[in-house]
């Protein structure tokens, strides 16, 4: 099992009460303890929503998304996946091309333990995440030192791993030079993943004093200095 895949890709890792978390430029986390792997935000079908809507969109964005995911899945051979909500973005046609597709995936990773905590899209998708055949669904999902959730929690039991708000930063070089950055934001007592769906949008969160920000450029995973005030 190589958690970087070669020397194309460069994650980060971060320790977080004791244990090591990788930070991978898939935009996903995984924790070698428990053999886990989380994903937060896929937003599946968003694409085909639009379009069903009228609004023109490229296709494809779910196929990609799922053959990343089993990417990650090959390389690292988790024991289970953790979806951190939003599993779908809204309510399609069942049966039709995005359920077969799901279907034919989990079938691929039959043997993968899924969980999911729910999130605000996933209460308007019907029957979707069946295809899915997630072993356990929760709001919050317990294991060891950490608190998952979709949302972040307020008051955690744990450390919060949570999703959502599809954070990202704006850095500044030279000039007018400035870019936007999906991050992972790693706090003293919580801690922000990126949407790992592509077709998603960001929301640039300002960092906090004591949080650690880690930006995805490309293929690697880099810090970016603290914030001290």
């Amino acid at each position: 099992m190589s958690i970087d895949g070669g020397s194309r890709r460069t994650p980060a890792t971060v320790r977080v009460r004791g244990e090591r978390l990788v930070l991978l430029p898939d935009r996903a986390l995984y924790r070698p303890s428990a053999k886990m792997l989380v994903v937060a935000d896929p937003h599946f079908g968003k694409g085909q929503l639009f379009r069903e809507r009228g609004i023109p969109v490229p296709k494809g964005t779910t196929a990609d998304d799922l053959h990343r995911l089993s990417c990650l899945i090959d390389r690292l051979r988790p024991d289970a996946l953790l979806f951190l909500g939003d599993l779908f973005h809204g309510r399609v046609d069942t049966p039709g091309p995005l359920v077969r597709r799901i279907d034919r995936w989990r079938g691929r990773h039959a043997a993968l333990r899924i969980l999911l905590a729910t999130g605000n899209h996933d209460r308007g998708t019907g029957g979707l995440a069946a295809a899915f055949r997630l072993d356990g669904t929760a709001e919050a999902h317990a294991d060891g030192p950490f608190s998952f959730t979709h949302q972040p929690a307020p008051d955690p039991p744990g450390y919060n791993i949570a999703g959502h708000l599809h954070p990202a930063v704006v850095l500044k070089g030279k000039g007018r030079l400035r870019e936007t950055l999906a991050c992972f934001r790693i706090g003293p007592r919580s801690a922000l993943l990126p949407a790992f769906g592509v077709f998603t949008g960001t929301q640039i969160i300002p960092p906090r004093r004591g949080d650690r920000i880690f930006v995805i450029a490309g293929d690697e995973v880099l810090a970016v200095p603290p914030v001290n005030k």
